[in-house]
Order: structure tokens, then sequence, then C-alpha cells
């Protein structure tokens, strides 16, 4: 396990951690390829917006059906087993959405199942890997960590939009090629970390209570603490909207003529805020309050996604969009670090899936809500919509007294007792 004193080596000298980064990396350039070209096998084939949103909401629903069960496991199970059997798993499932690309054309219900089978997969995988960097990672480097991880997605992600759009072009199964067989690198390099990720062989007793007691257990921690119950309503609502974001703006680039190739450059010029932001956060994190950042950063989210629905051109949705993204990573490192931080390792599968279950618990809504208002009302109509969401929370963060929290250094928050 990590130590909280001594020396604390680099995170990018942290052999254990750089295994576990580099698989991350693989699987969430695979993911971001797919994640775009899913949508756009769709909506060019012979589905509907709303077509490509019931996919987007099956795999979402998956995910939730498992997310509290993979956080019992992950303090039950060997976590490095999750993590590689999960990934295998994942790669025989986008397997067969490159089969059904090949063959199928837009087989609508087949894309539902094996969207909902890879969201199942992803919510027990994922209920796993902070308790494992937990193993791995200095208590003092957490936010670093959470920085690093960010960036990474940004990073991936900027990547694999142009790659989707390139791929695309090429031939339409393409893109889920890539994804499979990225998750089978992440499978290697997951199996590839040395240190032991946990649980303690003393938690894996078979006295322990049954697996719906240490989910409610979960549910309690978070519901007890004024912190994580209030941040897991807000990040539930933050990310109904911000999980719509670029469908909505595929959505809204199509209506204006624009090609695979262009919607794929400008999603890869969006997410370029969130690359850019990575590379300050830090900095920013260390000059500024974390509660300021949180603060200010939600209302950026307000300002910046009304700007999106009035764009008319792509250069200038990337700006927009770009400057949400660009606000995201300051305010979600925040959060996660301080979660991360709160909890101890014992709990943390348990309380960790609790709330990742809470934050992805309304994705699926989003994403119906955004092709429904779309096809009724306009995709800027939908866009103006999903900001007014989040004013109420912009609003609220200035009276709570439950976010002063984030005025300590994060390696002085003491951790929640069971």
């Amino acid at each position: 396990m990590s130590s909280d004193t001594g020396f604390d080596t680099s995170l990018w000298r942290n052999h254990d951690y750089m295994r576990w980064w580099t698989g991350s990396l693989f699987s969430t350039v695979g993911s971001s390829i797919s994640v775009v070209a899913l949508p756009l096998l769709i909506i060019f084939g012979d589905g509907s917006v709303l077509d490509a949103a019931f996919v987007g909401a099956a795999e979402r629903l998956g995910s939730l059906t498992t997310q509290l069960l993979g956080g019992a496991l992950a303090d039950r199970c060997s976590r490095k087993v999750i993590l590689v059997i999960g990934a295998l798993i994942q790669c025989g499932l986008m397997s067969g959405i490159t089969w059904s690309a090949l063959t199928q054309g837009v087989n609508l219900p087949l894309l539902v199942v094996l969207s909902a089978g890879l969201g199942m997969a992803s919510g027990i995988v994922s209920a796993a890997v902070m308790p494992s960097l937990r193993r791995i990672v200095p208590r003092s480097q957490l936010a670093a960590r959470a920085v690093q991880e960010q960036g990474l997605n940004q990073v991936a992600q900027l990547v694999g939009g142009p790659v989707a759009g390139i791929l695309f072009g090429l031939s339409r199964w393409v893109p889920f090629v890539a994804d499979a067989v990225s998750f089978l690198l992440a499978a290697i390099a997951n199996l590839g970390i040395k240190a032991d990720l946990g649980p303690d062989r003393g938690d894996r007793s078979t006295r322990r209570p049954s697996m719906v007691a240490d989910i409610r257990a979960g549910a309690r921690i978070v519901v007890r603490d004024p912190f994580l119950r209030y941040t897991t309503g807000w990040v539930a609502v933050t990310n109904l909207v911000g999980s719509s974001v670029i469908l909505l703006a595929i959505v809204l680039l199509k209506e204006h003529g624009a090609t695979p190739h262009v919607i794929g450059l400008t999603n890869a010029a969006i997410l370029s805020g969130g690359v850019i932001a990575s590379l300050v956060t830090g900095r920013l994190i260390r000059a500024v309050s974390a509660r300021r950042i949180f603060v200010v950063g939600n209302w950026a989210y307000v300002v910046t996604l009304a700007a999106v629905a009035l764009t008319r051109a792509p250069w200038q949705l990337a700006i927009a969009a770009g400057l949400f993204v660009f606000a995201s990573v300051p305010t979600a490192s925040v959060w996660e670090a301080y979660t991360a931080t709160l909890v101890p390792d014992h709990l943390f599968g348990r309380v960790g899936a609790t709330t990742m279950f809470a934050a992805q618990s309304l994705t699926w809504l989003g994403t119906l809500l955004a092709g429904g208002l779309a096809e009724a009302f306009g995709t800027p109509v939908a866009i103006g919509c999903f900001a007014a969401l989040l004013v109420p929370y912009a609003v609220a963060n200035h009276r709570t007294r439950v976010l002063d929290v984030l005025r300590e250094p994060i390696d002085r928050v003491p951790e929640l007792t069971a």
C-alpha cells in the first residue's frame, strides 16, 4: 500500500502507476474513437438521432446495473483480476460491435444489447480503479493523479476524435476494431502491475456481511457525510449534462452541413481545451483555493454551454465547447481528489461505487433528453435547456457550508470513519 509519509516518487517514475496509466491510455483512446464512431454509424446509416441516443442510454444503464455490485466486489475480490478480466470481456463485446458494423449495418437491437453489455463490464471495472490506485499512489499525490487522469482522458479523446473520423471514412467497421484492440492492450498492461492492489486478505474473510449489506454500508456513509452527500447530487446533475455535450455537438455540426471529417476535427478542437487545462490545473490548485475553483468552474459550465447554443460555425462551437471542457478539468479534479482523500482504503470500493453510481445515474436520461429535445425543438434549444439545469447548483455553491472542507489542504483532510 502507498505510504503517506516520507519521500514520494514522481508519478511518472512510479512503475506500477505507469503500467496502469498506459493501459488506461489505450482503452480511453479506443473508447473515445468508438464514442464518436457509433453515433456516426447510426446517424449516417439508416438511424436517427433518437436511435443513437437509445444506444448511448443502453450503455449507461448497463453501467448503472453493475456499479454498486462492482464496488462490493472491489472490497472482496482481487482488484487486479477484475481489471484484467473486465478488459478482456470489453474486448469481446467490442468485437461484436465490429462484426455488426461489418455485416449488419445499423442493427439497432443488436447494438443496444452489445452496448448494454459494455456498460455492465465498465461498471464492474470502474469500481475497482480508484481502490487500486489508492494502493500505488501516495495520499499527498492524489490531487496530482486526478489532474493527470483528467489530462489523460482529454488527450486520449483529442486523438480519438479525428482518428474516429478518419477510420470511419476508410470503412464503418474499422473504428470498432481499434477499440477492441485497445481493451486487449489494457488487459496486458494491468496484468503487469506488480503491487498488491488489494483488498487485504483479512478483508476477504468468509464471515463478512452479505454483498447487499456492503452496498448499503457504502450508501449510508455517503448519505451521512455532508460533503459526499452534496457533491454526489452535484456530480449526478453535472454528468447528466456533460454526457450529452458530444452527441449534441455532433448533431449541431451535422445540421450545419459538416462532414464526418470536420466533425472529428471539431471534436478534437473541443477536447484541446481539456488538454490545455490539464497543463495548468496543478498550478491553479496550488495558487487558488479548491473551493473557489469549484464555485467558479460551475458558473463557467453555465456560461459556456449557453454560448454553444448560439454558435453557427464549427470554429465557434469549438471555442465555446472547448471552454466548457477546460472548466471541467480543475472542477472535476478537485471533487475527485477530495473524495478520494476522505474515504479510507477498506471502504473505498463501496463508497466510491456509490458516488460513481450517482455520477452516472442520470446520464442515460441526459442522452434520451438530448435526442428527444433536439428532435422536438431543435438542437440549440436542447443545449440551452441543459445549460439551465446547471444554474441551481451554481447558485447553491455560494450559500452552502459543506464545501468548506475544500478550504483545507488536501493532505490535512481527515479520513472518514466507518
